[in-house]
């Protein structure tokens, strides 16, 4: 299996609404192919790791650096794995923008900080993924519950 981490900004500002309807849009998609991850927003800017068949993650991250909605600033990590470290359904979602401040891994929480250290980005994906919460408000019921929501 590979892993790839990357972090991006989005090209445009965007509402709860958006939000969900791209959380419920990699679901989706994700799960059609056996692909699982997780992918944190904050203020604009993502990061993101996607997990699967070696082939369908390459083909993914390829369809990512061409989706107009976001500027790839660069990818943090790409390697082989031999378990997926985010099991479960598709894709896991945090919104931090309305984390409290004394939230662990919110700051530094940029491409610099984390390209710099991979380690450091796979730790925060880590730490939101295992501390999960329900279905952002906007997106309740989209999907019947089925993704994984952190």
């Amino acid at each position: 299996m590979r892993s790839i981490v990357y972090y991006s900004v989005a090209a445009q500002a965007m509402s709860g609404e958006e939000l969900a309807a791209l959380w419920q849009e990699c679901a989706l998609n994700d799960s059609h192919v056996g692909i699982t991850g997780i992918l944190l927003h904050k203020q604009g800017e993502f990061l993101q790791a996607i997990e699967g068949p070696k082939g369908v993650v390459c083909d993914m991250y390829t369809r990512i650096l061409t989706d107009p909605r976001h500027n790839i600033a660069g990818m943090i990590s790409d390697r082989m794995i031999t378990h997926r470290e985010f099991p479960g359904t598709a894709m896991s979602f945090k919104n931090l923008d309305e984390a409290p401040a004394d939230t662990p891994f919110l700051t530094p929480f940029s491409y610099e900080a984390f390209r710099g250290n991979p380690d450091l980005a796979l730790l925060t994906l880590k730490y939101f993924y295992c501390n999960r919460s329900d279905v952002p408000a906007a997106a309740k019921g989209l999907l019947g519950g089925t993704p994984s929501v952190v």
